[in-house]
């Protein structure tokens, strides 16, 4: 049998000084499929998403015992460069954050970080990011043009070509539509359907109807506990946890 898991997590605490934040987790993430993670506000979803490519390192009192695999890699090792972790697991954020450079900068800054300085290698790369972003063909004319001056939604896809650039094998989302309206949402939510045949993608979000409509599996948090953890049609229609049932009928949350 093949394995397919892109992230295999075993026996993972976390800690904020004292703050026991993340408890247990054990969970395996399969490649090429989006994951959701769903619980109320501060059940430590998006403290396990941050885990996952290490953003947490630089918190104050953070702790963390357990392994999590990234492929062969265990990316809490001594060996592993947190900038190549972040390289390969690149993460977009809740609120749309280009920097304030051209649209064509914004999708090279890494790129150039990398030490790529073609400037025919950077032209394609920048169309290419555009186009699996689905951006393109309304900024191609305004490369040059300050990212800043586009619409939230024109922001967050700009910044999922940006993570592109430096060729993720995964991309987290943390709630990214939780700060654009039902339009630009549903041109996200259609764009991560077509990212996750290039790309693992895994997406906290607090919007149960979203992990309903786009995901293949889903992760149910409580109190920093994984509660339940299975294939989304499962978890939606036949949980095996009645707390789980109750959270996603509304009986809480």
């Amino acid at each position: 049998m093949v394995d397919d898991s892109v992230f295999k997590v075993s026996n993972l605490n976390v800690w904020y000084g004292d703050n026991h934040v993340l408890k247990d987790l054990n969970m395996e993430i399969q490649a090429n499929k989006v994951t959701a993670l769903i619980g109320p506000s501060g059940c430590g979803k998006s403290t396990f998403l941050r885990c996952l490519n290490r953003m947490n390192d630089s918190i104050d009192g953070f702790r963390l015992k357990g392994n999590i695999h990234n492929k062969e890699l265990d990316i809490y090792s001594p060996e592993a460069d947190p900038i190549e972790i972040r390289r390969r697991i690149g993460m977009v954020f809740q609120k749309p954050n280009p920097f304030p450079k051209s649209v064509y900068k914004n999708i090279t800054f890494g790129l150039n970080i990398f030490g790529i300085s073609d400037k025919e290698k950077l032209k394609r790369t920048v169309e290419d990011c555009l186009k699996k972003a689905a951006i393109w063909d309304e900024v191609k004319n305004d490369l040059h043009r300050n990212a800043l001056a586009f619409s939230g939604g024109q922001q967050q896809r700009l910044c999922i070509a940006r993570t592109i650039a430096v060729s993720p094998s995964v991309i987290l989302f943390d709630e990214p539509c939780s700060a654009l309206d039902p339009i630009a949402t549903a041109k996200i939510e259609d764009l991560l359907l077509e990212l996750k045949k290039d790309y693992t993608v895994i997406i906290v979000t607090h919007n149960m109807q979203q992990a309903a409509r786009i995901s293949d599996f889903t992760g149910f948090f409580m109190l920093g506990e994984l509660i339940e953890y299975d294939e989304t049609k499962k978890i939606f229609s036949n949980p095996s946890n009645k707390t789980t049932e109750d959270y996603i009928t509304g009986r809480f949350g």
